[in-house]
């Protein structure tokens, strides 16, 4: 049986990866309400049916908004993670009957060290994203996007650090301090290996969204000149449209392995699809606005999507 963040994250991952192929294979066929609703930034649809929609368009650099709150609540949680387990404080019953209505359990599914590592990069990863959005990134003051592609950003992220949180020891479950499960084998193995895979990829995003940042800026003053896309080169753009995305994609794989649950898998589900179909979306485009684009490259994945 799905609680409510299962049902909500695979309702996502199902629309976003359902509509995104038919307009991949049928966008002439599809009205274009359907069309306008789910493309924005670069490849928005630029016809002029759907128009109904504007009243519920908002800037696209309102994604801002996504790290800041993501930023200020994977802070709190993360502090409060520590004051749970190494003092003497419990969690407030007022946290716990929110948890347990989203989450629908009692027990915890993961170690505390799974949990608090993955609360580390979760936070490390919103809080880059927050320096990016608001020093960093260009938007265009025309780009938009859809109510709905804002509301689904502060939907995730929400759901991310309640559920690495609400599935860790202590939280929902009465047992004393001592048979806590600090660690185990799984965690122990991968630890490691994963957090310097999500560094990796952390950095790589950093870079990548360099690039794009400095397409539109003066090279000597960094003053943004432009606001008109062009095509990005270097590091892996060379080999894909989406190095970011492709890095996001790595990320979370990153932490469905650290936080190998149900509810995290499908929040993965919904990260993968929604990533695959927009990074399908963004290289298609590219190909039909520059003649030149390079054909080597692929959409997300190198020499396979």
């Amino acid at each position: 049986m799905l609680n409510i963040l299962e049902f909500i994250f695979l309702s996502l991952a199902f629309t976003v990866t359902f509509t995104g192929v038919l307009i991949s294979k049928y966008e002439n066929h599809l009205p274009a309400f359907v069309i306008k609703g789910y493309k924005y930034g670069n490849f928005a649809y630029q016809g002029s049916g759907g128009n109904f929609l504007q009243i519920i368009e908002i800037p696209k650099a309102y994604y801002r908004h996504f790290y800041l709150f993501s930023s200020v609540l994977s802070v709190f949680t993360l502090g409060y993670m520590f004051v749970v387990y190494y003092f003497d404080c419990g969690v407030s019953r007022y946290i716990q009957f929110v948890l347990k209505l989203l989450l629908e359990q009692h027990e915890p599914s993961v170690s505390v060290t799974a949990a608090i590592i993955a609360m580390c990069l979760l936070t490390m990863q919103c809080s880059r994203r927050l320096y990016e959005t608001y020093f960093l990134q260009v938007f265009a003051k025309s780009s938009k996007m859809n109510l709905s592609h804002y509301l689904a950003g502060i939907i995730h992220y929400f759901g991310c650090i309640v559920t690495v949180f609400g599935q860790a020891p202590l939280v929902l479950d009465t047992r004393p301090k001592e048979k806590v499960n600090w660690t185990d084998t799984y965690t122990t193995i991968l630890s490691v290996p994963c957090v310097l895979v999500f560094l990796w990829c952390w950095q790589e995003q950093l870079k990548t969204n360099i690039i794009f940042a400095n397409m539109r800026k003066d090279k000597k003053s960094g003053k943004v000149v432009t606001e008109d896309h062009g095509i990005p080169h270097g590091r892996m753009f060379e080999k894909v449209s989406s190095p970011h995305r492709l890095c996001e994609v790595i990320m979370y794989t990153v932490l469905v392995l650290l936080i190998p649950t149900k509810t995290f898998f499908c929040i993965y589900l919904w990260v993968l699809g929604n990533q695959i179909q927009t990074a399908i979306q963004a290289h298609e485009w590219y190909k039909k606005t520059f003649k030149n684009y390079p054909v080597n490259r692929h959409a997300i994945f190198p020499g396979v999507l």
